[in-house]
């Protein structure tokens, strides 16, 4: 026979050796105490099986009604004695057993409002690790008057592929050829005068081509053909 084999046939002879209607409905009771607590990992005793007992509306059995009857003392006490419980430090502690049922309802509410605040704390928490470090050295270093440091801008390499390119993009042949202009630095058509390239376009690729080619050229230099002096044009197209 298991272990639930065993409390049962206990059971059944405690219920039959009770002749007593009451006392087999006390047993009944006590039984289903039993397993819960036994369930949940709750010492069984007969105050714990009597706040059972009173969370669940029964009038009864009370712990001192257990204690005086020998029937259901001797029922509780072979159930205790085939429990085990491990204690564990770090577990939670049982949630205690409320009879009034608005109470039990506030208590729950309390409890959802903790949790909720416990999950917004910890939400809090993680948005401040995501904040980057304070430098503290140079902080440290300007508290003693020294200049600001300025970090080092990383050097734009542009491959000869991409200045080539560039370089045909402002090619006035290559632009006439294809029917194109610069016209007050704005990159037109010649028949009709639409814009391909606004101003601001053309200066940021200019811009781009000429960091490129400060890495690797001298300044005085371009080597990207028609990013120097724009010519004026001969058409006369209304801005």
């Amino acid at each position: 026979m298991n272990a639930a084999e065993n409390i049962q046939a206990i059971f059944d002879q405690c219920m039959a050796e009770s002749k007593n209607p009451r006392q087999q409905e006390s047993l009944r009771r006590i039984h289903k105490a039993c397993e819960y607590l036994q369930e949940q990992g709750i010492r069984i005793t007969p105050s714990t099986v009597e706040r059972y007992c009173i969370d669940h509306d029964w009038e009864g059995p009370k712990a001192q009604s257990i204690r005086n009857s020998p029937a259901l003392n001797r029922y509780l006490t072979l159930r205790k004695s085939g429990q085990v419980v491990r204690t564990n430090t770090k577990a939670a502690r049982p949630t205690p057993l409320i009879a009034d049922e608005s109470v039990r309802a506030y208590v729950n509410l309390l409890i959802e409002e903790r949790n909720q605040a416990i999950a917004d704390k910890n939400r809090i928490v993680k948005g401040l690790r995501s904040i980057p470090g304070i430098p503290i050295d140079e902080l440290i270093r300007l508290g003693f008057g020294a200049e600001p440091s300025h970090p080092r801008r990383e050097e734009l390499r542009l491959s000869p592929l991409m200045r080539e390119a560039l370089g045909r993009l402002f090619n006035e042949q290559l632009l006439s050829n294809c029917g194109l202009h610069l016209y007050k630095g704005r990159l037109t058509d010649k028949l009709f005068g639409n814009e391909l390239l606004e101003k601001r376009h053309v200066e940021a690729i200019k811009t781009l081509a000429e960091s490129g080619r400060a890495t690797e050229e001298s300044p005085q230099t371009s080597g990207l053909p028609g990013l120097g002096i724009e010519k004026p044009s001969t058409l006369d197209l209304k801005e």
